[in-house]
C-alpha cells in the first residue's frame, strides 16, 4: 500500500498480488459508491442543514472529539477530586498565590449541614499542619458538653484549649497587651491595627456613634499616659486605666491641649470613658480588661491554637470584640515576627461575627495585610439571601481568593450565589441538587471545579459532629495513639491516607 501512496505522477499503475488483494477484500467489503440523485441535488438535499437532527446518545459520542485537560499541579495540599475529569483538585492558598490566586484569604458559602465543617477542619486545617504551618481557630460552635466542635481535633493533638468566659473564671487577652501596639515596627512595613484603633472602635461599638474629634484626641492622650506609666513601673496597662483617666483631668492635658481648652478638656473624655468603665463591669470583664493569661502567651508555641469562644453570648458586644482583639494580636506578632516568614491559617466559622460594627471593620482591614503578614484567614458563611446588598460580609465572600460554594436548599440563597459569582445560570440548579461534600470552587478567574472532598478514616472520625443528635458518644479519637513528640512529620503521618 505504500507503494501505491508514494507511485510518481505518470508513473505506470503498480500491480497488486492477487493474495494481498484477497486480504484486502475479505477485511474491507467493497461496495458501490452511493450514486448522487438530480433532483435531490437540485433541491438542496446534500446541502449542510441550518438546523439540528435527531439522533442517539450513541452516534453523538463521535461528536465529542475533545478532551479533559487534566491538571497537571503538583505543588501543594490536595483537596479532593474533580467530579467532571476525575483529577485530584488543589486548593491550597499559599501554593497558589502567584499563579491562580492573587488573595490568600478563603470563603466556605453554603448551607446547615452540608460539610463545610469537614472540609475547614481537613484541608484547611489539620492537613495545612502536616505541610508545616500553623492554625488558629477562633471556635464559636458548640458542641455539647465538651465545649467547642474543635475541642476532639485539639486533644487528639495534644494542644491546650484556650476557652474565654464572662466573669472571670476563663482565659484573658488583654486589649491593652503590649504586642497591640501603635508603634510595631516591621522590615516591611507591614502595620496592623494599634490600640487606638481597636479601642475607638470598641467604644463606637458600644457607644452605638462615632467618636468626635475631641474625644478621639482625649482617648489617644489617655492611652499615651497610662502606657508611659506602665513602662515606668514593670506593669501591663489595663482597660480600667484608660476609663480612670479618661474621667479625671490629668495634668498633661493642660500640656496638651493648652490652658485655653483646660476646663473643656475635662468634659471630652467623660462619654468615652463612661462605656469604658461600664464594659470592665459588664460584657467585657475578664475577657479583655485584665493582664494577658499564660496560657495566650503560650499559644503560639503549638501547631494548632485553639481559642474556644463557644461560651461567649451571641448579644452584646463580647463576642464581636473578642474576636477582633484575637485577630489584631495575632497580626500584630505576626508583624513582628514577619522575619520568620511563617505561613498561618486563621479560621473564623461564623463569619458573619466579623462583618458587622466597627470592630469588625478593623477585623476586615487586617485582612487586607494578609500577604504581607503570610495570614490565611478562612470564614464560612451560610445564607446570602438574609445580607443586605451593601452588608460587609457580602465584600468578605467577594474579595476571597478561593471560594467553596456548597449546596443550597434555597433558591434565592442559590441564585444569590450565583449572581455574586457571576456563575451561569444553569449553576442555580446545580448547587441545589448536589450532595453533602459536593462544592464548586472558584479560585480567582478560573472556571470554576466541581469538587468531591475525599477525607481519610481518621479525618472522618475528627469531623464527625452527629453524635451529639444521635445521642452517642464516639471514643475513638480517645483510641487514637499519638506519638511522643508532635511535630509536622507526625502530623502528617496521621493524616498520610487523605493524600
Amino acid at each position: 500500500m505504500t507503494s501505491l501512496l508514494n507511485r510518481p505522477k505518470g508513473a505506470a499503475p503498480a500491480t497488486i498480488p492477487t493474495e494481498a488483494m484477497d486480504v484486502v477484500e475479505s477485511v474491507v467489503a467493497r461496495r458501490r459508491a452511493p450514486r448522487r440523485n438530480k433532483w435531490l441535488d437540485r433541491w438542496g438535499w446534500y446541502e449542510p442543514r441550518p438546523e439540528g437532527v435527531w439522533s442517539t446518545t450513541r452516534q453523538g459520542e463521535a461528536l465529542n472529539l475533545a478532551t479533559t485537560r487534566k491538571n497537571v499541579r503538583h505543588e501543594g495540599l490536595v483537596s479532593g477530586r474533580n467530579l467532571m475529569s476525575n483529577a485530584l483538585v488543589i486548593t491550597d492558598p499559599f501554593a497558589l498565590y502567584g499563579s491562580e490566586i492573587e488573595n490568600i484569604n478563603v470563603a466556605v458559602v453554603g448551607d446547615i449541614g452540608k460539610a463545610k465543617s469537614s472540609l475547614i477542619k481537613t484541608t484547611l486545617g489539620l492537613r495545612q499542619i502536616a505541610a508545616g504551618r500553623q492554625v488558629v481557630v477562633i471556635d464559636k460552635k458548640r458542641q455539647g458538653d465538651h465545649g467547642g466542635e474543635y475541642t476532639k481535633l485539639a486533644k487528639t493533638l495534644g494542644v491546650p484549649s484556650i476557652k474565654f468566659k464572662t466573669g472571670g473564671d476563663g482565659a484573658r487577652l488583654n486589649l491593652m497587651d503590649p504586642a497591640i501596639s501603635s508603634a510595631v515596627n516591621t522590615s516591611g512595613g507591614i502595620v496592623p491595627a494599634g490600640q487606638e484603633v481597636l479601642i475607638a472602635a470598641v467604644l463606637e461599638d458600644t457607644m452605638q456613634r462615632p467618636l468626635v474629634q475631641t474625644e478621639i484626641a482625649a482617648l489617644n492622650l489617655a492611652l499615651r499616659l497610662v502606657n508611659e506609666r506602665a513602662s515606668q513601673d514593670h506593669t501591663e496597662p489595663v482597660l480600667r486605666d484608660v476609663a480612670d483617666l479618661l474621667l479625671s483631668t490629668p495634668e498633661e492635658a493642660t500640656a496638651t491641649f493648652g490652658p485655653v481648652w483646660e476646663k473643656d478638656a475635662c468634659r471630652w473624655g467623660r462619654d468615652p470613658g463612661l462605656a469604658l468603665r461600664q464594659l470592665c463591669e459588664g460584657d467585657l470583664r475578664g475577657l479583655v480588661d485584665q493582664p494577658t493569661s499564660e496560657d495566650v502567651r503560650n499559644a503560639l508555641d503549638h501547631p494548632l491554637v485553639h481559642f474556644d469562644v463557644s461560651e461567649l453570648p451571641n448579644k452584646g458586644p463580647a463576642l464581636r470584640v473578642v474576636m477582633t482583639v484575637i485577630n489584631t494580636w495575632l497580626s500584630n506578632v505576626l508583624a513582628a515576627r514577619a522575619s520568620e516568614h511563617k505561613q498561618t491559617v486563621l479560621i473564623v466559622e461564623e463569619g458573619w461575627h466579623i462583618a458587622e460594627g466597627s470592630t469588625g471593620k478593623v477585623f476586615r482591614d487586617n485582612m487586607k495585610l494578609s500577604r504581607g503578614l503570610g495570614l490565611s484567614t478562612v470564614s464560612a458563611f451560610h445564607h446570602i439571601a438574609d445580607l443586605p446588598a451593601d452588608s460587609p460580609a457580602r465584600a468578605l465572600m467577594q474579595e476571597a481568593g478561593i471560594v467553596f460554594l456548597y449546596g443550597q436548599d434555597r433558591v434565592d440563597d442559590a441564585e444569590q450565589t450565583v449572581r455574586m459569582y457571576h456563575l451561569p445560570d444553569y449553576c442555580v440548579d446545580l448547587l441545589m441538587s448536589m450532595r453533602k461534600g459536593q462544592c464548586l470552587v472558584v479560585m480567582g478567574k478560573s472556571d470554576p471545579v466541581l469538587m468531591q472532598h475525599e477525607r481519610s478514616p481518621l479525618e472522618i472520625v475528627l469531623t464527625d459532629t452527629d453524635e451529639v443528635i444521635r445521642g452517642e458518644s464516639t471514643m475513638l479519637v480517645e483510641q487514637i495513639r499519638l506519638p511522643d513528640e508532635l511535630d509536622a512529620a507526625a502530623i502528617a503521618e496521621l493524616v498520610g491516607e487523605a493524600q
